[in-house]
């Protein structure tokens, strides 16, 4: 089951792009948290909210039931993404082998930034790498050394390597064949911490999907009653606090894409879309998150709804995290705050809505 994410507004779009996307190594995370912290220091003037109705709203109430077939479907899933690895000595590499390598990537006699790396599990016909890198790895044997003439693509993201002629050394470290894993005893212990039989595996599972179905069941709520919340209320002088956090926003993520050879343009082409299409996307994103959060600070002053802990740990969880600490380092007190804000006033609306059950199929 997919996890479906409240709408915290810990992030925004931008946002949340500069923190996902492109970021290559210490620099680029510094960079972004820097612009983050410029822009959140810039004097935005800020829209308001007039409330509409957010008692009893009517939503749905999701069927977060887990059936024998989801354990099942779940368990087939976990076999195929942990295959039984044997080491192969007798035989080259071929396709669909794991190749342990290392690697160093060289243009005009020089190693290139981000073309080297040691001990890396390459499935030969993955298409990971650029054209004819896996290719030239077939027939390879353990401990053999192979020089990689290659060109990267012309549309490449990175522009100083995009069409560029480059030499890869690579040294085929050890060559590894997958077979199918059955579900016995021995598999359960190999994948799971707590099961040591399959039928402690598969209530272990069961347990796992009922929980990610509760939660996702509650997201779901949640994100109806705040949807409804806004539709309800009526706002005044967002248009420029819209554009102001636009701006900064996509000043924020073009810088990252510079220090990381792309623009806008690349970027967005990775999502199916064009420059004009992203920045629509971003702005309306925007629009919504800054409705959201007039919605939820409003409701929460006028029904005295203090964040706690709880609702702190709540936000952690939607993030599979323990505790919010990794998100205060990564977004600050102050949104982590807010969007704890935002879980407590959208499980209120949710506790004085009108549930109706979902229809079924």
């Amino acid at each position: 089951m997919m996890k479906k994410f409240a709408k915290l507004c810990l992030c925004t779009a931008a946002a949340a792009v500069l923190a996902t996307g492109c970021g290559s190594g210490d620099g680029g995370e510094k960079e972004t948290e820097s612009a983050a912290q410029s822009g959140q220091e810039a004097q935005i003037p800020q829209g308001t909210v007039t409330l509409g109705n957010y008692m009893g709203l009517e939503i749905t109430d999701p069927d977060s039931e887990v059936t024998d077939e989801d354990v099942e479907n779940q368990i087939e899933y976990v076999l195929q993404n942990n295959p039984i690895q044997i080491p192969v000595t007798d035989r080259p590499a071929q396709e669909g082998d794991i190749v342990n390598i290392d690697y160093v990537g060289l243009k005009d006699g020089e190693a290139f930034d981000g073309g080297s790396a040691e001990g890396y599990d390459l499935t030969l016909g993955s298409g990971t790498f650029i054209d004819g890198f896996e290719d030239g790895l077939i027939g390879a044997e353990v401990g053999e050394e192979r020089d990689l003439n290659l060109t990267f693509p012309e549309n490449y993201g990175n522009a100083d390597l995009a069409g560029q002629d480059v030499v890869f050394e690579v040294t085929v470290n050890s060559i590894t064949e997958e077979q199918d894993a059955v579900l016995d005893d021995d598999f359960v212990q190999r994948v799971s911490d707590t099961s040591k039989t399959v039928e402690e595996y598969r209530q272990e599972v069961r347990e796992s999907l009922e929980k990610i179905a509760q939660q996702s069941a509650q997201v779901q709520r949640q994100n109806e009653a705040i949807d409804l919340a806004v539709e309800n209320s009526t706002f005044e002088g967002l248009d420029e606090q819209v554009d102001g956090e636009f701006n900064d926003q996509l000043d924020q993520m073009e810088a990252v894409l510079v220090q990381n050879g792309m623009t806008l343009e690349n970027y967005a082409a990775m999502y199916g879309m064009d420059e004009e299409g992203f920045k629509d996307y971003m702005r309306s994103s925007i629009e919504d998150s800054i409705k959201i959060n007039l919605v939820c600070q409003a409701i929460a002053e006028k029904e005295d709804l203090q964040v706690e802990d709880a609702d702190r740990l709540e936000v952690a969880a939607l993030y599979d995290l323990d505790s919010p600490d990794q998100l205060v380092e990564a977004y600050g007190q102050d949104a982590v705050d807010e969007a704890a804000r935002n879980v407590k006033v959208m499980n209120f609306l949710v506790d004085h809505a009108v549930l109706t059950p979902a229809e079924t199929e």
